[in-house]
């Protein structure tokens, strides 16, 4: 057999050279990864990386952390039962976005305050003991809602590259194992090897070198699938037979759409605002930055980072519709049919869809890319999540507790053994647990327990002297109590149904319905985004009642910040440019003097970028409501289609150039972030407990204040 044949050679659904392309990464990885592990000399560096990264490893490593095979999946989902009009209304989160960005809301006073994790901040704050309470609330939630990102992964993987369920272990052997578990054992393990080596430093390091490299595959399967359909095949697909008010394409007429609907995205949207930078699942990199400025720069370019990623996982999705809609592709429909048969999980069974397609029409080569992607994408956002609630449960709950003090090498040991157990647990979820909903109705649930009333009570510490710790209580409580119930309302919801089917016959009838002798319940009236909402606006309002009705003493937010007499040096004072200009709509919009010339110019460009889209937003959408008005019918699907594939167009425009430029300035900050970790003197106070942290400022206002008589 020659090279050429043994290459092209199926195993399962991918070819040997696909095989030797996804090992050959996974192996210079690894073997990249362990060059972190002697920069790693502390508690700070294994928490934060020293807190010495720069912008563009900043955003690239947080992107590629933040996105899991978990994300695409469920972003399919959403498109496949709603299409793409209700994506419209996402538009209205552009103003909201600039604001956010561009003034460092929440992020940027965070990172002022030098904490490693948001319950130090909390204790700063408020008190240990809410440190404590809020460590348990953020962990709990944090595990659960990462408890389905393994089976997920792993079964896109499995079904992807075509591998049997299960598999002889010896040959000839009649024990077999489970391919579900191995992979995803294999998958947490590669992962927590990762996260283990050097901490944080590990992290950010593989994590930007795999989202380098997905960039460039990103960007090779957009435009093989763009020249493979095109957009008339995209639209056919879309533009199937739909109930009224349940269009896929003009946003106007679908407000029936179950899930993702306006409802959705308006919700979306203030969760957005309330909840900016409290879900902890990436907490290791919002106290990295080398400043605050760095990490509100690596914010404003972090759009453009996330355009060949964005770009493909939508014509991944696209492409699958129109292979399952579409009679010209019905043979491979029929196909990627066959092999869902063997799944009895009806979720599970409509997640499959994109791995299959993906397997079906991917030629040779970019199957391996895109079998990389994916497994790259799992090992960045396992080990960033692993990493995140394992030190949370560390700094938050066990060592304030138990008033724990380690030496570092102890306390780094500590936290690898309870990243080890985060890995553990979310395999026994993933291993045990049937998913009965949509993956970003689950999140929106389990989210709920944390964000629910964390919104509170960050913003309220961050931006008011009046939070009181007994307002902050009440709404964490609120938060949490909610939360659980909405986790568990499906169950209640069918046992209630169960037992009021004689009381409450009506009821019975209208959600219960009986196929092949088996009892059918539908979903709680209220999906998982309502409970979302309904818990965040009673968290808000029992954390403004509780903090008012409480007198206390003003709090000292200059200290918080360490602004004043109490600023640290290196923190903003030598990146101040005093010369700067800064005009009256500067200031309001948050450029401040640390924005250099550089600076300010793609501050810019990224409002008029983001603009340019909440423009046509509003300026259609008024067409259609002014239509609507005069008596005249919807403008057509074909005319919404061109309108919301206009960003597709943009994005195809600058994918290369955004490309070449994250690449260039992602090796730029790995080999700075080396050289400044090889130079860095090490505090080994500098542990997230909060009294040594205490001195350390008092110290440093000391030496300031001598420094000023002097």
């Amino acid at each position: 057999m020659g090279f050429l044949e043994l290459f092209t050679k199926q195993v399962g659904n991918v070819t040997v050279l696909d095989w030797i392309i996804l090992l050959g990464c996974i192996i210079a990885l690894r073997l990249f990864s362990y060059s972190t592990k002697k920069y790693m000399r502390s508690v700070a560096d294994f928490l934060s990386a020293n807190r010495l990264a720069g912008r563009y490893l900043l955003t690239i490593s947080s992107a590629m952390g933040g996105i899991g095979v978990v994300s695409i999946v469920g972003g399919f989902e959403a498109i496949d039962q709603a299409g793409i009009a209700p994506g419209w209304w996402g538009n209205l989160m552009v103003p909201m976005s600039i604001i956010i960005t561009i003034s460092g809301w929440v992020y940027y006073r965070f990172r002022e305050t030098r904490c490693l994790t948001m319950a130090q901040f909390f204790e700063k704050r408020y008190s240990r003991k809410f440190r404590i309470f809020a460590g348990i609330a953020c962990w709990l939630s944090g595990i659960i809602n990462f408890g389905i990102f393994p089976a997920v992964a792993a079964r896109f993987l499995i079904f992807y590259t075509g591998l049997p369920e299960r598999f002889h272990l010896i040959p000839g052997c009649e024990f077999t194992l489970s391919t579900f578990l191995v992979v995803m054992a294999i998958d947490l393990f590669l992962a927590l090897s990762f996260v283990n080596m050097g901490g944080q430093i590990s992290v950010m390091i593989t994590d930007c070198i795999q989202g380098m490299f997905s960039a460039v595959a990103f960007l090779i399967i957009s435009f093989f699938l763009y020249f493979k359909f095109g957009w008339h095949n995209i639209e056919t697909a879309m533009a199937i037979p739909y109930e009224p008010g349940k269009n896929r394409i003009n946003p106007f007429d679908a407000f029936k759409a179950e899930n993702f609907n306006i409802w959705f995205y308006l919700i979306q949207m203030f969760t957005g605002f309330y909840g900016y930078y409290a879900w902890q699942g990436s907490q290791g990199f919002y106290s990295s930055a080398k400043t605050p400025h760095e990490a509100k720069m690596g914010a404003i370019i972090g759009g453009w980072r996330a355009v060949p990623q964005t770009m493909c996982i939508g014509l991944m999705s696209y492409a699958t519709l129109c292979i399952f809609r579409l009679p010209e592709y019905a043979h491979i429909a029929d196909a990627i049919n066959a092999q869902r048969d063997t799944v009895t999980n009806v979720i599970v069974k409509g997640q499959m869809q994109l791995p299959l397609a993906m397997a079906m029409i991917l030629p040779l080569g970019l199957k391996g890319l895109l079998c990389t992607i994916m497994v790259f994408i799992s090992f960045t956002c396992h080990d960033t999540y692993m990493h995140s609630w394992g030190a949370i449960f560390i700094q938050d709950v066990y060592m304030p507790m138990f008033k724990k003090k380690f030496r570092p090498h102890e306390h780094i040991n500590v936290l690898r053994k309870s990243i080890a157990f985060v890995a553990c647990f979310a395999y026994v979820f993933s291993a045990l647990y049937p998913q009965n909903q949509p993956i970003l109705m689950f999140f929106a649930v389990t989210g709920a327990i944390w964000l629910g009333g964390a919104g509170s009570v960050i913003i309220g510490g961050l931006y008011t002297r009046w939070g009181h710790t007994a307002g902050a209580y009440g709404a964490m409580i609120t938060g949490a109590v909610l939360g659980l119930i909405g986790v568990f309302i499906a169950p209640i919801w069918k046992g209630f149904l169960i037992l009021t089917q004689n009381t409450l016959p009506a009821l019975y009838a209208k959600y219960v319905t009986i196929e092949a002798g088996e009892m059918v319940v539908e979903a709680f009236p209220i999906n998982g985004q309502y409970i979302n909402m309904i818990t965040m606006t009673c968290s808000i309002l029992v954390f403004i009642l509780l903090s008012v009705c409480v007198k206390s003493k003003p709090y000292n937010l200059d200290k918080l910040l360490h602004r004043g007499k109490y600023a640290i040096n290196d923190e903003h004072s030598s990146i101040i440019h005093k010369d700067a200009k800064i005009g009256f709509w500067q200031k309001i919009v948050g450029i401040t003097p640390e924005f250099s010339k550089g600076d300010r110019v793609w501050a810019y460009i990224f409002v008029f970028w983001s603009l340019h889209s909440f423009v046509l937003f509003i300026v259609f959408s008024a067409i259609e409501l002014i239509r609507r008005a005069m008596g005249l019918p919807f403008m057509s699907d074909h005319v919404w289609f061109i309108i919301m594939f206009w960003g597709i167009y943009l994005n195809l425009a600058i994918s290369i150039p955004v490309t070449v430029w994250f690449t260039v300035g992602g090796i730029h900050d790995i080999r700075h972030l080396y050289r400044d970790l090889s130079i860095a003197r090490r505090n080994d106070r500098d542990d997230g407990s909060v009294e040594e942290d205490e001195d350390e400022i008092a110290e440093t206002v000391e030496v300031l204040e001598k420094a000023e008589k002097a």
